[in-house]
């Protein structure tokens, strides 16, 4: 238990495949898959400067590599702060995962898809990566589409993407070698550069080759597919990241900032365009992600001015964000007692349940980034960028942004007017909203009020986040 890579990787994917044989005693299950990703990510937080930690006058001193299957896979103390977020992760969408009827495995697997990610940002080559985000894909299905249930439209879609994208990033791999032996080779770099980018856009689905997300998000349960959807967008964010650092042909290519900025542009736009005329409230989880997706794209554009401390900054706001929408989404799939949340269905429930309503209502302000909530500041940065570098750019991602407050404009309306009156189709209400609710509804809202008051409070712990990524801060 002396090595990084056994306490952050192994144990965990040990534990995992423990609690898969534990399935019958749930509360056990939910209650391990809580404290042991909140215990993990204290732990990462302790070993942040050294891999040393003296208590009671004896070290104890960590082993930052293993071999494992002939690869090697190695976490030193500078990238802890990577793993402690993906852990932070795991451990809030557990915490609250027995509120909601969630598959009777998303405790044990969520730990290991956890543990895997993990993995995805510090095995070497980078190729085997690839290989565990397909992985991670497959074991994403059971979580998505229920035993007993057919594989719908969108995860089929979802899995098909990813699959897509293995062979590009392996051939890439094998261009990369290529490339480090002839740099000068400009057709080469070419290519690898296009099969890197297009093996990226089928993972993370951008525009135009998103259409599986609205989809999964509107068949899948909302604090599944948005925990999901977070570690994915987390995941590839940093694993993008390793490629900028790692390979100085990819980073110099003048064409790569300007293919960022209308990557992100087109993610904005586009999510709020079409969000601007759904009625399903889980199909705007997938193009609020869409969006947040541009966002990043931006960010990691404007690496030459600050845009990385801007996304490492907005990391911990960004997960809390979707965290507080999952949570308002799952209670009032709960409480109404329908599945697809469309705006029919909700007419009126402000009446019946404020507290969830208010919190819908705020997380939706505070994800399309108004000013008070925890989203605010980073994107304001990122808007002030955007304005003073390209006119014709602001022009775009202003109308996406007016998309997005369309649809929170008509959802508004919506919750605020009479129900309609159809026995035929109202199911029996499950449940009202209880005392807990309402306090945890209060705390979720400081959660993502607090820090767009406060922008220190959560954005200082990730400071030190990019002190792995040392070519792209020189």
């Amino acid at each position: 238990m002396s090595n990084t890579v056994i306490i952050w990787i192994g144990l965990p994917a040990a534990v995992s495949l423990l609690l898969i044989l534990l399935q019958r005693w749930q509360k056990i299950t939910a209650i391990i898959a809580t404290l042991l990703p909140l215990i993990l990510a204290g732990l990462a937080g302790l070993f942040l400067n050294d891999l040393v930690l003296t208590v009671a006058g004896r070290q104890f001193i960590l082993e930052d590599s293993l071999v494992v299957f002939g690869r090697i896979v190695q976490i030193n103390a500078s990238q802890l702060g990577i793993v402690s977020l993906l852990y932070f992760i795991c451990f809030a969408w557990n915490a609250l995962s027995r509120l909601f009827d969630e598959s009777r495995w998303f405790n044990s697997l969520s730990l290991f898809i956890t543990a895997l990610w993990v993995s995805v940002q510090f095995v070497t080559p980078f190729i085997y990566s690839a290989v565990i985000i397909e992985l991670i894909a497959l074991t994403s299905v059971p979580l998505l589409s229920p035993r007993g249930t057919p594989a719908k439209k969108g995860i089929i879609r979802f899995l098909s993407m990813q699959t897509l994208a293995l062979p590009l990033i392996l051939v890439s791999g094998w261009m990369v070698t290529g490339i480090e032996t002839s740099p000068s080779a400009q057709a080469l770099v070419l290519r690898g550069t296009i099969l890197v980018l297009l093996g990226f856009v089928l993972w993370v689905g951008i525009f135009p080759l998103h259409s599986w997300l609205p989809m999964l998000t509107e068949e899948s349960p909302p604090w599944t597919v948005s925990f999901l959807l977070v570690m994915m967008q987390v995941g590839f964010a940093l694993f993008f990241l390793k490629f900028l650092n790692q390979y100085g042909w990819l980073r110099t290519l003048p064409e790569l900032d300007t293919f960022l900025r209308w990557i992100g542009t087109f993610c904005i736009l586009w999510a709020g365009l079409i969000a601007a005329f759904q009625t399903d409230l889980n199909r705007l989880l997938g193009y609020f992600f869409l969006a947040e997706t541009g966002y990043i794209a931006f960010s990691m554009a404007y690496r030459g001015t600050n845009g990385l401390e801007v996304m490492t900054m907005s990391f911990v706001t960004r997960v809390l964000a979707h965290w507080a929408l999952g949570f308002s989404l799952s209670s009032l799939q709960r409480l109404t007692g329908f599945q697809s949340l469309s705006f029919d269905s909700l007419r009126g429930i402000i009446r019946r349940y404020p507290f969830t309503s208010i919190l819908l209502i705020c997380s939706l302000l505070n994800v399309i980034g108004m000013p008070l909530f925890s989203l605010y500041p980073t994107k304001h940065i990122i808007w002030n960028l955007i304005s003073t570098d390209n006119q014709a750019i602001t022009i775009l991602v202003a109308a996406g942004i007016f998309g997005m407050l369309t649809i929170l404009l008509r959802l508004f309306s919506a919750i605020i007017h009479p129900e309609i009156k159809n026995e035929e189709s109202t199911p029996e209400e499950p449940g009202t909203e209880t005392i807990g609710l309402k306090i945890m509804v209060i705390l979720i809202l400081l959660v993502i009020v607090l820090p767009g008051i406060f922008p220190d409070i959560l954005s200082r712990p990730l400071s030190e986040l990019l002190v792995s990524f040392e070519n792209l801060t020189h």
